[in-house]
């Protein structure tokens, strides 16, 4: 969509949050599960980050940001259609990261674990879980979870070599195990020096196609509408989780989808949302398959 039309719906949309306006939802869906410790933690920077985000998108440029290289991880091109790379951020977690992949061996689902380099130190037993599957891999998701656009570049570069650390190893082919070179930011906050240097260090960085903005559904599984605005959440799926995830991938024609190990709608909602993907007759893939190269950067 052309920038003056995004901006204005956008400003439409952010004059209904700003009254209090509450669409209403054609259909209540089951609430969420108790919030957990991780997630109240994650809950208040990824708010404000959101919020950041959307501002930076109103006030500048396409050209303007793309030269900050601030937001390589929305990304903009069309993925290939029909196919789906489910993703989880923020492992491993104790207890869920247990039950998400319960779900995804029922359904015989493939996906990818974006793990945070401390955690992964701390709960070696969840990491052997995931490597003992076979359609289950790991990425890089740094070391302690920082903004990287609240750091400073020898900051940002000391927390990704610390993290190559942790990294465990992962087959990639027969008999040569190999660590991930797949990196997603924190935030999906970029920078161009940090691009650079996972660059020159092999990696590919790896955004999302659809957000599932799993963080911003309430206990009764409900989005408020300046959230729904900042991470594009329609007004009709404001109490439907699995319904924007669907409408955004339909949108996209697929892609990839992001979500967390450590927000309870995920957990609430992954067998529902990978059984509707399934009826839609999307294919799941992990995120290297070839066919998604071309959305990395």
């Amino acid at each position: 969509m052309p920038r003056t039309g995004y901006t204005l719906f956008h400003l439409l949309f952010a004059a209904l949050a700003l009254t209090g306006a509450r669409p209403a939802c054609a259909q209540n869906h089951p609430a969420a599960a108790a919030s957990t410790p991780a997630e109240s933690a994650h809950q208040h920077p990824i708010r404000l980050n959101h919020l950041k985000r959307l501002d930076e998108r109103l006030s500048k440029t396409p050209e303007q940001l793309r030269a900050q290289c601030r937001f390589v991880s929305d990304i903009s091109t069309a993925p290939p259609p029909g196919i789906v790379a489910l993703s989880f951020d923020d492992g491993p977690e104790p207890g869920q990261t247990e039950l998400i992949l319960a779900v995804l061996a029922k359904h015989k689902v493939p996906a990818t674990f974006f793990m945070i380099g401390e955690k992964l130190r701390r709960h070696p037993d969840l990491v052997a879980k995931v490597q003992a599957e076979p359609t289950l891999l790991i990425g890089n998701h740094s070391w302690a979870h920082p903004n990287f656009h609240d750091i400073d570049a020898q900051a940002q570069r000391d927390d990704i070599l610390k993290s190559e650390g942790a990294q465990p190893l992962q087959p990639s082919q027969p008999g040569q195990p190999t660590a991930s070179t797949l990196f997603r930011y924190p935030y999906g906050n970029s920078s161009c020096e940090s691009n650079a240097l996972l660059h020159e260090r092999g990696y590919r960085i790896v955004g999302w196609h659809v957000d599932s903005c799993d963080w911003a559904f309430d206990k009764d599984g409900e989005v408020d509408a300046k959230e729904a605005l900042s991470c594009g959440v329609l007004s009709q799926y404001r109490k439907d989780f699995v319904g924007h995830v669907l409408s955004a991938l339909r949108a996209r024609k697929g892609g990839i989808v992001l979500m967390h190990e450590i927000h309870p709608n995920t957990l609430a909602q992954l067998d529902r949302l990978i059984e509707q993907i399934k009826a839609e007759g999307f294919r799941f893939v992990r995120v290297d398959d070839p066919a998604l190269q071309a959305s990395m950067r």
